[in-house]
């Protein structure tokens, strides 16, 4: 058994080994993440919409880094994990388009999607950034798992992906990146 050190090493190493693609262009991690820290200022300063999307741990934690952005960064920011939206869109569409429909109400062109999916897989979340891709939203997405996934094949503005196939360590790499950025734009000046 290992004990949780050595995981916790494996998770810092996981940070330095995920990647990242600009519309499928390999570009740094670092590159990356300060265009995503970019796209959330100009989504502040020009009042638009960051809208989130994730199943099970993503969930909880697009639920997290969704209040964090509009309560420290003033960030129009929400999520679709509202349970009677969910079991609504669920029951009368489809679980596939439980994201979708609502995304398809709210978003406006320009405003940003950030699918984050440990696998890569899941119908509902690669269905509705690929309707955000449709309707000229900027998508974002973060992934784990195969680094053939779905969602990590879609033309996104930014593509993050960390080599791994452990939930946990999936989860907690998308959420310290995205806490990083976070951060950041909290201590910048506002346009």
């Amino acid at each position: 058994m290992e004990g949780p050190v050595p995981w916790l090493r494996r998770l810092a190493a996981l940070l330095d080994a995920s990647t990242c693609r600009r519309y499928g262009e390999p570009v740094s991690l670092d590159a990356g993440l300060e265009t995503l820290t970019r796209m959330w200022a100009v989504q502040r300063a020009e009042n638009r919409a960051v809208y989130w999307i994730g199943n099970g741990g993503s969930a909880a934690l697009v639920s997290h880094l969704s209040q964090d952005l509009l309560n420290t960064c003033e960030v129009r920011s929400l999520t679709f994990n509202d349970p009677a939206l969910i079991t609504c869109m669920a029951n009368d569409y489809g679980y596939p388009d439980v994201f979708e429909r609502p995304l398809r109400t709210m978003a406006r062109e320009h405003d940003v999607l950030m699918a984050i999916s440990s696998a890569g897989m899941s119908d509902n979340i690669v269905g509705a950034a690929e309707a955000a891709l449709e309707m000229g939203l900027e998508v974002m997405t973060f992934s784990a798992f195969s680094e053939h996934n779905r969602l990590r094949a879609l033309p996104a503005a930014l593509a993050f992906h960390t080599p791994t196939k452990q939930y946990g360590h999936a989860e907690l790499t998308h959420g310290a990146l995205l806490h990083a950025v976070i951060d950041c734009l909290r201590r910048s000046p506002r346009s």
